[in-house]
């Protein structure tokens, strides 16, 4: 695939997560995303093979991003501090870039069978990477036993990218309310390390 092949299949990429988040799946059709993105239809075909085609790329695209995905390729495991840190930021930049298209989609899936199908086990896969990842941190000692691993991975969902959903969906009207969100970010993940009992005296000793 040529630089501009590649580029021309990120910008029908990033116009259909634009509308899919604006007005579902059943509503976004091959012509409005070729419309949004400034190409032929045919292109769109041509690169993906069909709607289903295009959405199967665009939700394999977040899986890459996506922490419980991710952490397989941590480059320092052992480090769960660091690992977690980064995971976070992950997730936030996931969040606050396609968190709209991921809600709407989550929803469609109720309904829509090919979403359904594209989707599957992605959300609940995303939990069990992360679940695997904090089960192993609790053998090495570096977090309480006492927890269930899927437990903390539904935690730690909840004190990242549900937080950015949370402004997605408010908007303006949380504008200048609290720290800056890298900031907000951080200070989330200090209290989701602090209740998982990794402390951080533990990862600088």
């Amino acid at each position: 695939m040529s630089a501009v092949e590649r580029e021309t299949r990120q910008v029908i990429l990033d116009a259909a997560a634009e509308l899919l988040g604006e007005r579902g799946y059943r509503a976004t059709t091959t012509r409005a995303i070729a419309e949004r993105a400034g190409v032929n239809e045919v292109t769109i075909f041509r690169q993906f093979g069909s709607k289903k085609g295009l959405l199967r790329a665009l939700v394999e695209g977040w899986a890459a991003t996506m922490a419980g995905f991710a952490v397989a390729e941590a480059s320092a495991p052992e480090d769960t501090r660091g690992t977690l840190e980064s995971l976070a930021a992950m997730e936030v930049r996931q969040a606050l870039q396609f968190g709209a298209p991921a809600m709407r989609l989550a929803f469609d899936a109720r309904s829509e069978p090919d979403v359904m199908e594209v989707m599957g086990a992605g959300p609940a896969g995303n939990l069990e990477g992360l679940a695997g990842y904090l089960a192993a941190r609790q053998e090495a000692g570096d977090l309480r036993q006492d927890l269930d691993p899927h437990a903390m991975a539904e935690a730690f969902f909840a004190l990242t990218s549900t937080f950015i959903m949370s402004r997605l969906l408010l908007g303006e009207r949380l504008a200048g309310l609290g720290p800056e969100t890298d900031e907000t970010a951080r200070q989330m993940l200090e209290i989701y390390l602090a209740g998982v009992g990794l402390k951080r005296e533990r990862e600088e000793s």
